[in-house]
Parts: C-alpha cells; sequence; structure tokens
C-alpha cells in the first residue's frame, strides 16, 4: 500500500466507483445525445450530401445533355448549309433546265416565223411574176397591135417601143 499512499490522488473505492460512474455518465450521455442529437444530425449531413451528389449528378447530366444538343445543333447548322447548297444546286439545274426549254421554244418559234415569212415572200415573188407575165403580154399585146397597125420600117418600130416603154414606166421594169 505504500504505493498507493505516495501518490498525490488517492484511489480509495469511492473514488473508482466516483470515476467509473463518471465514466457510465459520459458514456450514457454519448449515446442518448448520439441517439437524440448526432444521429439526426448526421442524417440531415447524410440527405444533404446525397442531395448534393444528386445535384451534381443532375448538373453533370445536364452538362453533358447541353454538350449533346450544342453538337447536335452545330451538326445542324453544318447540314442546314449543305442542304442550302443543295437547294441552290437545284434551283440552278432546274433554272438552266427552263432556260433551254425557253430557247428551244423560241428558237422553234422563230423557226415557224422564218418559214412563214418565206412562203409568204415566195408567194409574193409568185405574184409579181405573174404580175410581170400580165404586164408583159399586155406590152406585147400593143406592141403587136401598133406593129400591125402600122408596118413600117425598123425605125418606126424602134420609136414605137419605145413610146410604149415609157409609157409603161421604168419602174414596173426595175422591179
Amino acid at each position: 500500500m505504500y504505493l498507493v499512499e505516495s501518490w498525490i490522488i488517492n484511489f480509495d473505492a469511492q473514488m473508482v466507483a466516483s470515476i467509473l460512474l463518471h465514466v457510465i455518465s459520459v458514456l450514457l450521455l454519448f449515446f442518448i445525445l448520439s441517439k437524440l442529437l448526432f444521429n439526426p444530425v448526421r442524417e440531415v449531413l447524410k440527405k444533404r450530401k446525397d442531395g448534393i451528389a444528386k445535384e451534381y449528378d443532375f448538373i453533370k447530366d445536364e452538362k453533358q445533355k447541353a454538350t449533346e444538343l450544342e453538337k447536335e445543333y452545330k451538326d445542324k447548322l453544318a447540314n442546314i448549309n449543305k442542304e442550302a447548297d443543295k437547294i441552290l444546286e437545284e434551283a440552278r439545274k432546274k433554272a438552266q433546265l427552263k432556260e433551254r426549254e425557253i430557247i428551244k421554244n423560241a428558237d422553234e418559234e422563230a423557226a415557224r416565223l422564218m418559214a412563214r415569212a418565206n412562203k409568204e415572200i415566195e408567194r409574193e415573188k409568185d405574184k409579181v411574176k405573174d404580175e410581170i407575165k400580165v404586164e408583159m403580154i399586155e406590152v406585147a399585146k400593143i406592141l403587136a397591135s401598133k406593129f400591125v397597125a402600122s408596118s413600117i420600117d425598123k425605125k418606126v418600130s424602134d420609136k414605137l417601143l419605145e413610146e410604149t416603154l415609157d409609157s409603161i414606166g421604168e419602174e414596173t421594169w426595175l422591179n
């Protein structure tokens, strides 16, 4: 007992019982506080942690979706430009086909007009030829009647021919 008495603190039975009682009280208090305070706080913190994790996952998913949408929109914009070029090219082709068709129709119409004009010209030529023939016959009749009426020599005949030609006019013969 010499050892026990030399200590500053005396460990007697009452003190050991008091220490044990205090340790049991602290443990019991810790247990009760753990059940009443620490566990609810842990639950709140866990819920908050889970909520933050969910928000983080949600944000991550939304960011991924936004990235995919951005890529999709960029692809669509590129495709829109390609489609616009394609539509313009098709419009150019249609316009060229229409142009060729219009030119072809115009050429056909011009050919028809030319053919009709040529026919008209030929008819006019034939008509003028017929008129000239009729006039020549008239001239021949007049000459023949004057020649027969006056059976004169060559000087008189030439003079009669000149008079007849002058009366008909030079314009008839030049046309």
